[in-house]
């Protein structure tokens, strides 16, 4: 297209410019949207050097309580000195009977604070209870808001349970609570776990100023929040305990209780656990070395084996010890036998805590447990025990007293896959698809580490495998 211009007087030249008609676009309006706003940002987003960096801030939670290391000790020891959700329950079934009216409790907060935060939990008037624990010498305290105990001394009294105002109790209404606790103790009392130092009434205190007395400043406490509804009333129930009680009040070894504990914690718990993955390892063996015989292990190599509980080779059925992991907090004994081309193992019976398989002669003989502490280099050695430093290499050090200590090494006829949630559910009579056939070779383990992969042989009446692949 060609464009001449308007004769502007007679000094003007004529000019012509030439315009590509296919390089122009047509000028669209802009699209609507119904939040211009959110277009704008992804627009910005796309430009980062146009961001200004020095406006962000990491993001920092104000007014967050610190909890020691010691302090969340303190809170896993309370977890075996309480009662269970089922205790409560039965705690709570005694006072409906007393009270003739409805009773719960529940929990609902766990604290570790100072001691001299006392009065920031305990109220002033209330009811307070002196708790003695067994022969020990420390002391705790229990507390009933005072709304809550006045309408339980009215209850017992023959009233409505109607609330008379928060006035201090009398002598007589002290007594009626005191009762009130002996009841509740008579039943919680039996619930304790063995070596549980048994709680009884010693008093009850005027003030939070008794208290303080009685109980200390030394240590931090724990302060125990639990919800109790009496009838219609409902009010707060607050334990606090010195740190030095919690510490000689724990049992020094595990009882039933705890173990049973565990497992309904287990229980409970257990879809938590689908995604937690390990290793179910089939032990059929052992055998040992030294750590200088497991450094120059090859290939083709024959390790003699001490123990076997089953013939893979021959396609035999046998026993064999289940383990997960390192396989150090117990094992499941197991029935081995062929079916359909390939093993499965019966479970008979789970045996919790006991050492065996994968753990050195040292430490069935008492003394300190060996753990990944000796094993061969390529399995992820700690530096200092590979050797001497480079400047001292033929120099003798520490290092060239290890050659002699002892190993424990695994047979393993199979190891399957499992989730934590599947070592839960392991119960006695279950059948578990081992995914290994007769004839297939088997691996040699360490705390759980495959080490090598081998073949069962015999070699002048003893059984042995030899070595067809190393651990890389």
């Amino acid at each position: 297209m060609s464009v001449e211009p308007e004769d502007e007087g007679p000094g003007v030249h004529e000019r012509t410019m030439l315009v590509d008609l296919r390089q122009l676009k047509p000028v669209r309006p802009p699209e609507k949207t119904e939040r211009p706003e959110k277009v704008e940002r992804l627009e910005r987003s796309e430009r980062p050097e146009k961001v200004d960096r020095g406006s962000w801030r990491p993001f920092q939670f104000k007014g967050l309580e610190k909890v020691s290391r010691a302090q969340g000790l303190l809170a896993e020891r309370l977890r075996w000195l309480t009662p269970n959700d089922g205790t409560l329950g039965a705690v709570s079934a005694r006072l409906k009977g007393l009270f003739d009216a409805e009773v719960r409790l529940s929990l609902e907060s766990v604290q570790v604070r100072p001691m001299a935060e006392l009065r920031r939990f305990l109220g002033d008037p209330t009811f307070l209870a002196v708790l003695a624990p067994g022969a020990l010498q420390g002391r705790a305290v229990l507390e009933v808001e005072l709304s809550l105990a006045h309408t339980a001394v009215d209850l017992l009294l023959g009233g409505a349970g109607e609330t008379v105002g928060l006035r201090p109790l009398t002598d007589i209404e002290e007594g009626v609570m005191g009762y009130v606790i002996l009841e509740a103790l008579r039943v919680l009392v039996p619930a304790l776990q063995a070596g549980v130092p048994r709680p009884r009434l010693d008093g009850v205190a005027r003030g939070v100023d008794e208290v303080s007395a009685r109980l200390g400043d030394d240590g931090p406490m724990l302060a125990v929040h639990l919800n109790a509804t009496l009838g219609p009333h409902s009010g707060m129930v607050r334990l606090v305990v010195p740190s030095a009680v919690l510490e000689a009040a724990e049992p020094a070894v595990e009882s039933a209780q705890r173990r049973a504990r565990a497992k309904a914690d287990l229980a409970v718990h257990a879809r938590r656990l689908s995604a937690v993955r390990s290793w179910l390892r089939a032990e059929i063996g052992t055998a040992e070395l030294t750590s200088n015989d497991l450094a120059s292990l090859r290939v083709k190599d024959v390790v003699l084996v001490d123990v076997l509980s089953a013939r893979p080779d021959r396609g035999e059925p046998g026993t064999a010890q289940l383990r997960v992991g390192a396989g150090r907090s117990g094992h499941a004994e197991a029935q081995v036998f062929v079916e359909d081309g390939r093993y499965k193992a019966r479970i008979t019976g789970i045996i919790p805590g006991e050492s065996g398989n994968p753990r050195s002669a040292t430490e069935e003989g008492g003394g300190r447990e060996q753990e990944e502490d000796f094993t061969n280099p390529e399995l992820d050695v700690p530096p200092e025990l590979e050797g001497a430093p480079l400047d001292d290499v033929n120099k003798p050090d520490g290092s060239d007293l290890l050659g002699d200590v002892p190993l424990q090494i695994a047979v393993e006829l199979a190891r399957i896959p499992v989730t934590a949630e599947q070592v839960v559910g392991m119960r006695a009579g279950q059948v578990i698809e081992l995914s290994r056939g007769p004839g297939e070779p088997v691996e040699l383990s360490i705390n759980g580490k495959v080490v090598a992969r081998g073949e069962l042989v015999e070699m002048e009446g003893q059984l042995g495998v030899r070595v067809t692949t190393l651990a890389s």
